[in-house]
């Protein structure tokens, strides 16, 4: 059955808007940098513009759009209302903007400067979402058993950020010029930890309250819900396997990729069930999304000494394909809820209110999927045919204007009734 949201601890919209409207942007950064360096880009994980785009999409708009989405769904899915004063909160925004922009420059320019004011800006930025996030999942309500998988999935989630985060600390301060780090099997574990530890479960766990909710889906299935702990055990057993260069991590990530597939069918399975839901805006985001997790979990597991052009197929696959597809989708549904939801309670009585269809028609929705669609396959095409670097880095950047203006417009055009102003 489906659970009806708490409206009653909802943050006040401005809270998460903030996140959620400036995050696009991001990615239109990350694809103007892919245009102008063009092959380079997709020549090797290693190459500095790689890194910058990279930490653009995961710190830039990734992260961004998963921290605001935490401070709205805790309350309002869980009924868990945030534990931290809310003008705290505020700085999380602007100082992982800030942090995640100044680390990319210094891969781009290699100054060790840059390096060390990201690395206190990210270590604030953190700081203050975990001092938001650790208490307030600590809670416990009576809404617990109906939303204990997508708790759990957040849990163990934001748990494996912090590790996350502490590996690329470390590494951010060694290029500051700071000690010596063990560095391939250190980047290697921050970026297993980000995308299959971090993204991957935050998505599946919210994914069991947003499909069903805006996609007019069935609810899960049990067996779907154990995908999410499933995932991060075959996690924790392949960073072990890397740290101990064990050959037994080929498994680690074959169980992963089975993992990934199980809970991906299911989300196809629902989303394809009934005919309303085939046609639902939103939808072919998901299916995307999904097929994309698929191959880059397969791609990443296959066994053998992966190559460059591999390695960097599966980030193409996992950050254009699945997470910001995942992540476009749901903004478009989740932002004018929010700004629908909140006029719906504050309007004074006689306002003529705006559907929530129309403030941001389905045909949008649809428009910047074709956009994006196309990005990610030159982007992919680009792996193994450079010439499509420079052309897949514009068509990234467009689909994400799209999506900036797109979710924007609404916020803008209702500003006065969503102003931030630290009331429940």
């Amino acid at each position: 059955m489906r659970r009806a949201l708490d409206y009653a601890h909802m943050p006040p919209p401005g809270l998460p808007l903030g996140f959620l409207v400036v995050a696009p942007w991001f990615g239109v950064v990350a694809g103007l940098v892919a245009a102008w360096y063009g092959g380079a880009v997709f020549a090797s994980r290693w190459n500095p513009a790689t890194l910058a785009v990279v930490h653009f999409l995961t710190l830039g708009f990734l992260t961004m759009t998963m921290a605001g989405s935490l401070l709205q769904i805790l309350p309002a899915v869980a009924g868990l209302p945030l534990r931290c004063p809310l003008r705290l909160a505020v700085w999380i925004c602007p100082l992982l903007g800030a942090g995640g922009t100044l680390l990319a420059a210094g891969f781009l320019s290699g100054r060790p400067i840059l390096f060390a004011i990201a690395w206190a800006l990210l270590a604030g930025a953190f700081a203050l979402l975990f001092t938001c996030l650790v208490p307030t999942l600590c809670q416990r309500t009576l809404a617990m058993p109906a939303v204990a998988h997508i708790v759990a999935g957040m849990r163990g989630a934001v748990a494996v950020l912090a590790v996350c985060i502490a590996a690329g600390l470390a590494l951010a301060a060694w290029l500051a010029g700071g000690p010596a780090v063990p560095v391939p099997p250190l980047v290697d574990s921050h970026a297993a930890l980000g995308f299959a530890g971090w993204v991957a479960p935050l998505v599946m766990a919210v994914g069991f309250q947003v499909i069903p909710m805006f996609q007019g889906t069935d609810p899960f299935s049990a067996a779907a819900r154990r995908c999410v702990p499933l995932l991060f055990l075959a996690l924790a057993a392949w960073v072990a396997g890397r740290w101990l260069d064990a050959g037994w991590r080929t498994a680690a990530a074959l169980a992963g990729a089975l993992v990934a597939t199980a809970w991906a069918l299911q989300a196809c399975a629902l989303l394809l069930g009934r005919a309303r839901t085939r046609s639902a805006p939103g939808t072919a985001h998901w299916l995307l999304s999904l097929a994309s997790l698929v191959a880059a979990a397969w791609l990443f597991a296959w066994p053998g000494e992966p190559s460059d052009a591999r390695t960097v197929a599966v980030g193409a696959f996992f950050l254009a394909g699945f997470a910001m597809t995942a992540v476009h989708g749901m903004l478009y549904r989740i932002v004018p809820f929010l700004v629908w939801h909140h006029l719906r309670e504050h309007a004074p009585p006689g306002t003529r209110l705006p559907k929530f269809a129309d403030l941001i028609g389905p045909q949008r929705q649809r428009a910047q999927w074709w956009w994006h669609g196309a990005a990610v396959v030159a982007a992919l095409g680009a792996c193994v045919y450079a010439p499509l670097a420079p052309g897949a880095g514009l068509l990234l950047a467009a689909a994400s204007v799209r999506v900036g203006l797109d979710v924007g417009a609404p916020v803008l055009r209702h500003r006065r009734a969503l102003r931030f102003d630290g009331r429940g």
